[in-house]
């Protein structure tokens, strides 16, 4: 069985991406999209007449529920009839003056199935040389997003293992052969885990959806703030660090890993619950940035602390600081005479043992 790969910014640019945008590996909604994202795939050549079409998978949440909607589109030939005129259907797709809606419209009569908040799904009875496929993610109150994504072709069957009995009757056949279908997948899933199973014991020859499990394994979230050279490296020394959770080593070992540089940490002489600590000034030249590196932080941070941000200058020279509570806010800065609007204060949500 053969398959394509979508898990690369180079894939996205080939399709048509709107309200959205793709980014450490995964598909986000724009924060300024007003309800979600699109993204047309390119068009993919099976090189082959009547091809059957077998399976799709993609990486989302189990509970994404409507929340994920991907339709599918074959053709025997490149082409469709557009405005009167013989049109290439990936330049269609790659049309950026052609909205989302439109193109929905456009290729409506090439249309072959739906799907709502399946995120592994059987292509029973989709046949064509060329296909390709429309993702539609609306955001939700949990983070909504997808990952990597695989196209499996031709279609195979365990049919084929049954006595003749079982593909007789053409009705009694198409039941037998999408029930076996749900078993095989599984089987085909496991065989391919089995057989990948050498990237457990070295991470640094996985892929990126390899390294997010493992990092599952050590209880290391947020992993989509991670690129991912700097995921392998976080995973092959997890070990380590979980080892070390809590305290200013590891803390300084696992920001260093985050930012490029090892940060500053001191602990506050009057309050034993409060840290200070310096980190490049580029990884906070906005409230986003604070905002994620606040989440990074939180990751080791032990139990019950407060931690203070500052900005470390190329030279290290440590600004004044700019107060970051786990449970509290940003408020500007300490020292009048450096007077800056540029940080509002915000409040910072805390759910709980999520941000600990």
């Amino acid at each position: 069985m053969s398959y394509f790969v979508i898990n690369k910014q180079l894939d996205y640019d080939l399709g048509f991406l709107s309200g959205g945008e793709y980014r450490n590996g995964r598909l986000f909604v724009s924060s300024d999209a007003e309800s979600g994202a699109c993204f047309v795939s390119r068009l993919f050549d099976s090189r082959s007449e009547g091809t059957e079409w077998g399976r799709f998978v993609v990486d989302a949440r189990s509970d994404v529920g409507a929340g994920l909607q991907i339709a599918f589109y074959a053709s025997e030939t490149s082409t469709m009839i557009y405005r009167n005129r013989m049109m290439s259907i990936q330049e269609l797709i790659s049309d950026r003056k052609i909205s989302a809606e439109d193109k929905k419209e456009i290729f409506e009569p090439l249309l072959k199935k739906r799907f709502v908040g399946f995120k592994d799904v059987l292509l029973n009875g989709i046949t064509g040389r060329y296909l390709f496929f429309i993702i539609d993610l609306y955001r939700q109150e949990n983070d909504n997003t997808c990952g990597d994504m695989c196209l499996y072709f031709p279609k195979t069957s365990w049919i084929r293992y049954l006595p003749s009995v079982y593909s007789r009757n053409p009705k009694d056949t198409d039941f037998t052969e999408r029930f076996l279908g749900i078993f095989q997948s599984f089987y085909e899933d496991r065989e391919r885990e089995i057989r990948n199973s050498s990237e457990l014991l070295y991470p640094v020859a996985g892929e990126r959806a390899m390294l997010e499990e493992l990092a599952e394994w050590y209880d290391l979230t947020d992993v989509y703030l991670w690129p991912d050279e700097k995921l392998n490296v976080l995973v092959r020394r997890a070990p380590h660090l979980m080892a070390k959770h809590g305290t200013i080593g590891g803390m300084k070992e696992y920001l260093s890993l985050y930012t490029g540089t090892v940060p500053e940490i001191k602990e506050d002489d009057k309050n034993p619950n409060l840290v200070t600590i310096a980190v490049p000034e580029r990884y906070i030249t906005n409230m986003r940035e604070y905002s994620l590196l606040l989440r990074i932080i939180g990751h080791m941070l032990p139990a019950g602390m407060d931690v203070r941000v500052t900005s470390l200058r190329d030279q290290g020279e440590i600004r004044k600081a700019i107060s970051i509570g786990v449970n509290s806010f940003l408020g500007g800065t300490e020292d009048d005479t450096y007077n800056s609007t540029r940080y509002p204060g915000i409040i910072l949500e805390n759910n709980g043992e999520a941000e600990k």
